[in-house]
């Protein structure tokens, strides 16, 4: 999530809560090598942005129950801007849910960060995928279901 302010992105607080939250799951995890990484699209282009929780982010974060979008006591000085090198000589991979489905864009409110769910190494499915959406073509289905007179216009 990102929010503008002078043409300068910035992260939202419920990104330093979940973050902190993970990190603090994670107790093998550095703080200094563990990063929030933002995109942001503008017309013709696409901007990536580094941060990291500065300590007193992480307490902060940790300990924040305000889901709300202006969480009481989130501040700028939660997280700190860090460089960032984009090569390709470093490979990686990808790991995805064992169902096969990432992207809950398209299933309502299906997906929740207490969710428990196995991983894969595996390349993600496509944005569009049609295992992303599942009653997308549940309504085509209805559709030729319905049983109606129609006017044959050709005849």
């Amino acid at each position: 999530k990102q929010w503008y302010q002078r043409r300068v992105a910035i992260t939202a607080g419920e990104d330093v809560t979940m973050h902190a939250k993970i990190m603090s799951e994670n107790m093998s995890w550095d703080g200094e090598k563990t990063i929030i990484i933002t995109c942001s699209f503008t017309p013709g282009s696409c901007s990536l942005t580094a941060y990291k929780l500065t300590p007193t982010g992480y307490d902060w974060g940790r300990q924040n129950k305000d889901t709300s979008n202006n969480p009481h006591g989130y501040l700028p000085s939660h997280y700190e801007k860090v460089q960032m090198l984009l090569s390709d000589r470093f490979l990686g991979f990808f790991m995805v849910p064992a169902e096969s489905s990432w992207n809950y864009n398209f299933m309502g409110v299906r997906h929740s960060s207490s969710m428990k769910y196995d991983l894969e190494l595996a390349t993600p499915k496509e944005f569009y995928h049609e295992l992303h959406r599942p009653s997308h073509f549940l309504n085509f289905s209805s559709l030729e279901s319905v049983d109606a007179d129609y006017e044959d216009k050709f005849a």
